[in-house]
């Protein structure tokens, strides 16, 4: 039995069973007339969304002049060195995040493939001498390309693996139940930009890189014992990866030991350190910009261990208002998922999500030793500027979803298969919903709960 997806009608023969081939008219794919005819029905984006982004960069932009101002002073430099650049970088991500909002986001199925090819080559370069820059002894994870500004791939990697899988899921349809043409070669593809990431070293990034691939594997309704299988393959492998070399394995087991323990240990001072600056800041805070462990006593202050800084700074209620800011971005990017007009949108929305949210609370983990310390940076909170543009970026695409979704459930909760749309000011039929082939005659199985996404639409 096919099961359409909530306020999406199932229509046999369509896109994800035909193929790329298919003759059917597709969002994305269309002549450039029916895209401007779709363009007159785009409705308000998800304004929620877009002010929390806001807020979030705006914290982070205070925090980090805060957690930078006073780096170059005994060398006599200014205070504001780390905050014009941050600024550059919010500037160059807004206008980027703008722009991309103005996008329909079915353009970029055409490019994922080149986008994610282009990932990879970057991914490869990175591992070269003299054009890899390492970021720790042994370590290269930022690219220098002549004259131009030095990056991270492993940050476009991101974006480049959730454009792709969204694409490469939407295309499986019925075929992601068969383990040769769904899981099987799924897990070739994440396996190998993990492979690449994993030779830089760097644990963290493959590590969410994973949670992201299978995050959207499962939403796109994946078989459960293959996913099953799948998923314990992937802790099995990440656990001999984390073990198989010393500096990861000391880094890990940080973990499980003492504080006690932790004063004696090397890697351990950034923990420690990271420790006392939740315990002095309380309540409320030792107040905006009076930290005093940021003075060299706390490493990567301004970068991976930033959320220190804020304990430190505004205390537990600052941190609670920071994680309430990605627990509302949480709710509104997958409402937005929900809600899409068509798979792709809802694999977009769902990817770009889960990789927002899930980076902040593997960082956020890290810090606070919840869960072992791994050095990704907080998303729109940490200093740098391949990060912080690469996520505008990214976004920008979300917010586009957000002013496609199905607004007709609003005040009635989801809207069933087949059931009419509500109030008018949002798309009553996304492009990508129109299809040359006859609507599926309901049936009453189709009226019971269905999942977000599902194979067989």
């Amino acid at each position: 039995m096919a099961v359409g997806v909530p306020g999406r009608e199932h229509r046999p023969g369509g896109r994800e069973a035909a193929g790329r081939r298919s003759v059917a008219p597709v969002a994305g794919r269309q002549p450039r007339a029916t895209a401007a005819k779709v363009a007159a029905t785009l409705h308000a984006p998800d304004y929620w969304l877009i002010t929390t982004l806001v807020a979030l960069v705006v914290f982070g932009t205070v925090i980090i002049f805060s957690a930078t101002f006073a780096i170059n002073l005994p060398e006599g430099g200014g205070s504001f060195a780390y905050l014009q650049k941050q600024a550059l970088w919010v500037a160059i991500g807004a206008t980027v995040c703008f722009l991309v909002s103005r996008i329909d986001y079915h353009f970029w199925r055409d490019y994922s493939i080149p986008i994610l090819i282009g990932s990879i080559i970057t991914l490869i370069l990175v591992l070269f001498p003299h054009i890899g820059v390492g970021s720790e002894v042994g370590a290269r994870r930022w690219l220098s390309l002549g004259p131009l500004p030095q990056f991270q791939p492993s940050e476009v990697a991101k974006a480049a693996l959730v454009l792709y899988i969204a694409d490469w899921l939407t295309e499986r349809g019925p075929r992601l139940q068969n383990w040769r043409t769904g899981i099987f070669p799924f897990a070739v593809i994440l396996g190998g930009m993990i492979f690449l990431v994993m030779l830089e070293p760097d644990l963290g990034t493959s590590f969410l890189l994973a949670i992201i691939g299978v995050t959207m594997l499962l939403v796109a309704g994946a078989n459960l014992k293959q996913f099953a299988l799948f998923l314990g393959s992937g802790v099995l492998a990440f656990i001999v990866l984390a073990f198989s070399a010393s500096y990861r394995r000391d880094r890990l087991m940080l973990f499980l030991q003492s504080e006690e323990e932790l004063w004696t240990m090397a890697g351990g001072w950034q923990l420690i350190q990271a420790r006392l600056s939740f315990g002095s800041g309380g309540l409320f805070g030792v107040g905006l910009g009076a930290s005093r462990l940021k003075y060299g006593w706390l490493p990567a202050a301004h970068t991976d261990a930033v959320f220190a800084v804020v304990g430190e700074e505004l205390g537990f209620l600052g941190c609670a208002c920071l994680l309430a800011l990605f627990l509302i971005l949480a709710i509104r990017g997958y409402r937005v998922a929900f809600r899409a007009p068509d798979t792709f949108g809802a694999l977009l929305a769902t990817g770009i999500v889960s990789w927002i949210v899930f980076q902040a609370l593997i960082n956020i983990g890290g810090i606070t030793t919840t869960i072992p310390f791994t050095g990704v940076p907080l998303p729109f909170i940490s200093y740098g500027g391949t990060s912080l543009m690469v996520v505008l970026g990214i976004t920008g695409v979300l917010i586009n979803v957000s002013r496609q979704t199905t607004e007709g459930q609003e005040g009635n909760g989801p809207r069933g298969p087949g059931r009419p749309a509500g109030p008018t000011g949002g798309i009553r039929h996304s492009p990508s919903a129109r299809r040359t082939a006859p609507r599926a005659a309901p049936t009453p199985e189709r009226t019971a709960p269905v999942p977000l996404v599902h194979p067989g639409r």
